[in-house]
């Protein structure tokens, strides 16, 4: 598996933002409440759940408000006709698959 993230960028009034997400985003998104085994029971929320959790990796400090307004500002599809929700979605399948699959460290361990 591919260990670079995906990561889908932008700007908007000259701020540069990174959305990525991370095992660490991925747990916060969790924490705060997003049941990823139950997206498709929420398909009004999860594109914005996904756009807002996508932040929480270099822009935790952006306002729900403001993730709200930039959510509503980006358009369907970029220039390479690529979907932001399908982007956002394959973005989180490869962190969660990069999170089961994680690859081994080098401490080894042993049950007594």
């Amino acid at each position: 598996m591919d260990t670079k993230r995906k990561q889908i960028r932008f700007t908007n009034d000259g701020v540069d933002y990174t959305l990525e997400y991370t095992p660490w985003s991925i747990r916060q998104m969790e924490r705060d409440g997003f049941d990823f085994t139950n997206m498709e029971k929420h398909i009004v929320n999860v594109p914005y759940d996904l756009f807002s959790g996508a932040f929480i990796a270099h822009h935790n400090y952006v306002p729900v408000k403001e993730r709200e307004k930039l959510y509503s500002l980006l358009v369907n599809e970029n220039e390479q006709g690529q979907n932001l929700l399908q982007c956002l979605s394959e973005m989180l399948k490869d962190e969660m698959e990069f999170i089961v699959n994680k690859p081994g460290g080098n401490v080894s361990w042993v049950m007594v």
